[in-house]
C-alpha cells in the first residue's frame, strides 16, 4: 500500500486517503473542477484491491490504481501535548536502570534489555535530532556500551529528520479510560509490588528476549515517582497470565509544568496456551485498570508492533484506540571533524 505515515494502517483506524481523481473515483468533496487529486477521511474498512473506508456513514470505495498515499490519523484529534503527555509517563514507567534528559530527550539504559529501556524518547518541546543532540546522546549510550536509539514520535519529531524507511520497528501506543472493563473469567488475579522470579521467567520466554533474571527485574522494578503493581493468575500448573502495571504523571523532567494527568501504562501481557481464548487475559487488563483508577490514573496505554495486527484488534475490542505511532532508528554519532 502506498503511505506516508509511519505504520500501516489496519482495518477499524482512521486514515486520510489521498487519490487521483478519474473513473471510478469518489466526488470530489470540494467541488474543483480544476483539481487532479482529492481526499477521503474516515473508518479503514478494507485494503484489499481497493481502499474502502466508512465516511458519515456510508462506504466509500477508492480504486487502488488510484490511491496516493494512506495516512493513519489518530482515532480522536490530538494536540502535541497530548502526545507528550503519554510519552512523558511512558518514560517515567519504564526509564531502564539509569537515565538521563539530555537536549530533550530522555535517554534511558538499561543493561541491553528491551528496546524501549534502552532507547531515547522527547519528552521536552523543542527536541530534535540536529547534530548538536545526537552527539550528547551518543555520549550518554556509549557511556553505557549501547548504541544511539531513539524512538522518533509522530509530531514531536519533526519527519523530514528521519526517513521512516530507516524504522527498526514502528509501534502504535494506544489509550483508553480507566473506567471499568467488563471480563467475564471469574479468576482471582494476584497483585505484588515486585515479580517472582516465575513471573520474570514467563516475561522472558514468551517475548524470546534473552537476559538475566537480575538484569530483566532491575527493569521490570524501576520508575521514576510512580507505583508499580505485578498481577498474576495461577492454576494448578502454575502461571496462567500475568501482567504490570505502572501508574506514572505527565509531570515534566524539566522545564514546563505538565497537565498533572496520571497514566497507568500496561505491559508485559501474557496468557498461558493452554488459558488463551478464556478471558483471563481480559480479566488481566481489567484489574491493571482498577488498580490504575484507585492510584489517581484516569487514563490507560499500551504500546504495541505495529504489524501486530491481531493484537492491535484485540486491544480495540477492549476499548483502546490508536493515540499515536512511532518509531526505531539507530543513529551513527556525527564524525569529529
Amino acid at each position: 500500500m502506498t503511505r506516508t505515515d509511519p505504520a500501516s494502517p489496519v482495518p477499524g483506524d482512521r486514515v486520510v486517503v489521498r487519490f487521483r481523481k478519474g473513473a471510478g473515483a469518489p466526488g470530489d468533496w470540494r467541488r474543483d473542477p480544476s483539481a487532479t487529486a482529492s481526499d477521503v477521511t474516515g473508518v479503514l474498512v478494507s485494503a484489499g484491491d481497493d481502499i474502502v473506508v466508512t465516511r458519515d456513514g456510508d462506504e466509500v470505495t477508492i480504486p487502488a490504481a488510484l490511491v496516493l498515499s494512506v495516512r493513519t490519523l489518530s482515532d480522536r484529534p490530538l494536540r502535541n501535548s497530548d502526545i507528550r503527555s503519554l510519552e512523558i509517563a511512558a518514560a517515567r514507567g519504564w526509564p531502564g536502570t539509569d537515565f538521563a534528559v539530555i537536549n530533550g530527550w530522555c535517554a534511558r539504559a538499561g543493561g541491553g534489555f528491551t528496546r524501549r529501556a534502552n532507547s531515547a524518547t522527547p519528552v521536552e518541546r523543542g527536541a530534535t535530532l540536529d547534530a548538536t543532540s545526537v552527539a550528547a546522546l551518543s555520549e550518554f549510550f556509549s557511556a553505557h556500551d549501547l548504541a544511539t536509539r531513539c524512538a522518533v514520535v509522530e509530531r514531536l519529531i519533526p519527519s523530514t529528520h528521519v526517513d521512516p524507511d530507516r524504522f527498526e520497528i514502528q509501534a502504535v501506543a494506544m489509550a483508553r479510560s480507566t473506567d471499568a472493563l467488563a471480563a467475564s473469567a471469574m479468576v482471582d488475579v494476584a497483585i505484588s509490588p515486585a515479580p517472582t522470579p516465575d513471573w520474570v521467567r514467563a516475561y522472558l520466554d514468551e517475548s524470546g528476549r534473552s537476559s538475566t533474571g537480575d538484569v530483566a527485574t532491575a527493569v521490570l522494578t524501576a520508575s521514576v515517582d510512580g507505583a508499580l503493581a505485578f498481577f498474576s493468575v495461577s492454576d494448578d500448573q502454575g502461571l496462567v497470565a500475568i501482567g504490570r502495571g505502572a501508574v506514572t504523571s505527565d509531570e515534566p523532567f524539566g522545564g514546563d509544568a505538565g497537565s498533572g494527568r496520571r497514566w497507568v501504562g500496561i505491559a508485559c501481557l501474557w496468557t498461558a496456551p493452554r488459558a488463551r481464548g478464556s478471558g483471563i487475559g481480559t480479566r488481566v487488563v481489567a484489574e491493571v485498570l482498577r488498580w490504575g483508577r484507585d492510584q489517581g490514573a484516569d487514563q490507560a496505554y499500551l504500546q504495541v508492533e505495529a504489524d501486530n495486527v491481531d493484537a492491535i484488534r484485540l486491544y480495540r475490542r477492549l476499548g483502546f484506540t490508536r493515540h499515536h505511532t512511532y518509531g526505531y532508528v539507530t543513529l551513527e554519532p556525527p564524525s569529529v571533524p
